[in-house]
């Protein structure tokens, strides 16, 4: 396969229509076929998104360490690049809206951001062959080989803080795109949602007259003893690997596929935005628990800080989260 030739692309409507039709109309498969051949596969294996997260997603350092010599990890980043493409770049609707586009004179925004978008997954995708050849089959790089700045620049992080505050298209902001500060969002909504669906926003300190931090991870550890009784739309142990993934990046700044940002993002949905329940939409609906699991998990927690401090006292708001009778 020639992998270069797969790679390139324009920054014109015309090329990303190409381009995506080649790989609705058997390009991603072609390729696909290609890493199972060095994988010495014959057809993709068939995972679940739960294992998927469970594969492609580290909660440390020392668990990337162990994933990316495995395996089981580049299989799963096949089923979830197949998944990112087939559900939200080769759909007939998504290449249909772009053949309808009207470009605008000069520096067309939907084309720009959309040709970045798609060139750094295919990108992504000589780089994963590659990664696969030298970690797993300990190859030698080829003639043509790819690489890229594993870590995040602090100073492009600083130069998009104005694109978040004044949109991407203003007199104060930079255009590019740092698709990688998702994860940073990611962590923090994460984090978000664990603590005011439960109500756990912190401590106050009596002695100190202070408000202190209570660690997610204290709450990860209690919500545990009582997983089998907490609906999550998503499994916890996937919340916490997401969490671990995302402080990776934000204490680190390392990267990851491009693809992976936007499957972790589509895997989310239904835990952040809510489910359907008995035919009806609800907001909070991504965590259910009866009200006296959850009046024992707030318990057990003010139980612990009185055992470890008795000035602390558990600083609560009110749950956002859906109590089921």
């Amino acid at each position: 396969m020639n992998i270069q030739k797969f790679i390139e692309l324009e920054e014109t409507k015309d090329s990303i229509l190409q381009k995506l039709k080649y790989l609705r109309n058997g390009g991603l498969n072609e390729y696909i076929d290609y890493v199972l051949s060095e994988m010495g596969l014959k057809k993709l294996p068939q995972k679940n998104d739960d294992q998927i997260i469970q594969q492609i997603l580290s909660k440390t350092p020392n668990d990337l360490n162990k994933k990316v010599a495995s395996k089981e990890h580049y299989k799963a980043h096949l089923c979830a690049l197949k998944n990112v493409f087939e559900k939200m770049l080769l759909n007939d609707g998504f290449i249909e809206n772009i053949e309808k586009y009207n470009i605008e004179e000069g520096k067309d925004m939907v084309i720009y951001n959309y040709y970045n978008l798609l060139r750094e997954i295919l990108f992504d995708l000589a780089l994963f062959i590659q990664d696969y050849k030298q970690v797993i089959k300990k190859e030698n790089p080829e003639k043509f080989s790819v690489g890229k700045n594993l870590y995040q620049r602090d100073f492009s992080l600083y130069q998009l803080v104005p694109q978040i505050i004044f949109g991407q298209v203003s007199f104060h902001s930079f255009i590019e795109r740092e698709p990688n500060l998702s994860i940073a969002v990611i962590r923090q909504l994460l984090e978000l949602k664990i603590r005011r669906g439960f109500g756990i926003m912190g401590t106050y300190d009596k002695s100190k007259d202070s408000f202190e931090p209570l660690p997610l991870s204290q709450i990860f550890d209690e919500l545990k003893l009582f997983k089998n009784d907490i609906d999550f739309a998503i499994p916890l142990e996937n919340i916490i690997r997401i969490n671990g993934w995302a402080n990776i990046f934000m204490h680190s700044g390392m990267k990851d596929y491009t693809w992976t940002l936007i499957f972790v993002f589509r895997y989310m949905h239904e835990f952040i935005k809510g489910r359907t329940i008995n035919g009806k939409w609800k907001s909070n609906s991504g965590i259910r628990i009866k009200q006296t699991t959850l009046d024992t998990i707030i318990g057990g927690l003010e139980l612990k800080l009185i055992e470890k401090n008795e000035n602390l006292i558990l600083h609560k708001s009110k749950p956002d989260i859906d109590i089921i009778t």
